[in-house]
């Protein structure tokens, strides 16, 4: 049985029993009849290919309390697109997809980059940003769901935990973050194990008592792509186009709500996908590119909250981080021993070393240039700069869904 405990400033609802599915369906319905929910699935083409994608069109077969399914796609060709169509047609919900490849898409894409929005560069975090702006054009919408379309285990259980604090009327949260155990017959989720947690900690040694700090590391899995918000607050919340896009999120959230409206949620014991390469000699690429800008995002934040960052800072941050690390492989290691998983200490040691050289290159990058990437414009501000940009942001998605 997992814990109960609410020892942190975000309230935690644990994974305390294995409630029926259908259970939660017909709750969820009948909260659907005064709620509009949407569930937003950000998918690259090649998903489709795999196994997860399959599974989770099934699984969404049996929810019947989705007001719409937006899948956001991305690196489509049109031949592409009409097969995506074709297969989540069936699914129960209004299925639309937001086909960012296309040139209805690319033209509106332009009109921003024309109007001086910067948009970065073509990625999730964009991707996610365009398609919450055509779901927000809908003003019935009262609660928006996110998740990853690579869940190998993925079970129509996890959509009702993440949906159901933010919908639920006798609950008074506004947005919720999945967390689950990232473990098969070993521990994975290094960037968060070896990376994100060990900076944390050591930004809490070094400044003491920092609220935004505190809030942060109440998260059991800041670095999880699933969470569920009302509409009101998706409205005014600015994304990173890069991979701290989880991250900035939760700063979003943190400035424009109240902490008793945030709540992380317990969606599955584990938690199956796939595993992205640790290539030493690519450090613009996958799990080092992440973590570098998961740390350049943190330096960016912290600074805007008035928190001196000097090369004083920095090389104390260095060297607290890498004895973090240390206490962290202790740590698994002895969790790992005591449940018979696999631990190769060696390849953790490894990781460790390679992140150290990512957090090096963030602090080279955030001196050469403190603002960095902008972030996403909240769409309220899309909104007042072309008032009727939503509509034919909408429009446009319509179309391409004849």
């Amino acid at each position: 049985m997992a814990d109960f405990s609410q020892n942190g400033v975000i309230t935690t609802l644990q994974k305390l029993k294995d409630r029926p599915a259908n259970d939660f369906n017909r709750e969820l319905k009948n909260i659907s009849k005064k709620r509009k929910m949407v569930l937003l699935l950000p998918a690259l083409v090649s998903e489709f290919d795999g196994p997860a994608m399959p599974n989770i069109i099934k699984e969404l077969m049996g929810v019947k309390y989705l007001h719409k399914i937006v899948l956001s796609l991305d690196r489509s060709d049109e031949t592409r697109f009409q097969k995506v169509k074709e297969v989540m047609s069936p699914l129960p919900s209004q299925i639309r997809i937001v086909w960012h490849d296309g040139p209805r898409m690319q033209a509106l894409f332009q009109e921003l980059k024309d109007a001086d929005f910067t948009l970065g560069q073509p990625g999730k975090g964009r991707s996610v940003w365009m398609t919450l702006g055509y779901i927000l054009a809908d003003p019935d919408v009262d609660a928006i769901a996110l998740h990853d379309c690579d869940i190998v285990n993925y079970r129509k259980e996890m959509l009702a935990r993440l949906l159901y604090p933010v919908v639920n009327p006798a609950t008074d949260f506004e947005f919720s973050k999945g967390y689950y155990a990232r473990v098969t017959d070993r521990l994975y989720g290094r960037v968060t194990r070896l990376f994100y947690t060990p900076l944390i900690r050591t930004m809490k040694r070094i400044l003491g008592y920092n609220a935004f700090i505190d809030y942060l590391s109440n998260f059991r899995y800041a670095l999880s792509g699933e969470f569920a918000f009302v509409s009101s607050l998706a409205r005014g919340i600015r994304i990173s186009p890069t991979w701290g896009l989880e991250v900035s999120m939760l700063s979003e959230v943190y400035q424009k709500t109240s902490l008793n409206r945030i709540c992380q949620v317990e969606i599955t014991d584990t938690y199956e996908h796939k595993h992205q390469a640790l290539e030493k000699n690519k450090p613009d690429k996958g799990l080092i590119r992440m973590a570098t800008d998961i740390a350049m995002t943190l330096f960016r934040v912290l600074s805007q909250d008035g928190i001196k960052i000097s090369q004083s800072f920095f090389r104390t941050l260095l060297t607290a981080y890498i004895q973090e690390c240390r206490l962290a492989i202790e740590k698994y290691h002895a969790l790992s021993l005591l449940n018979g998983l696999v631990y190769d200490r060696h390849s953790e040691i490894e990781a460790t070393e390679v992140f150290v050289e990512s957090l090096k290159a963030a602090m080279a990058e955030f001196v050469k240039d403190p603002v960095g990437i902008p972030m996403l414009s909240a769409w309220r501000r899309i909104d007042a700069a072309i008032p009727d940009y939503p509509e034919r942001l909408r429009d446009a998605v319509e179309q391409d869904n004849r």
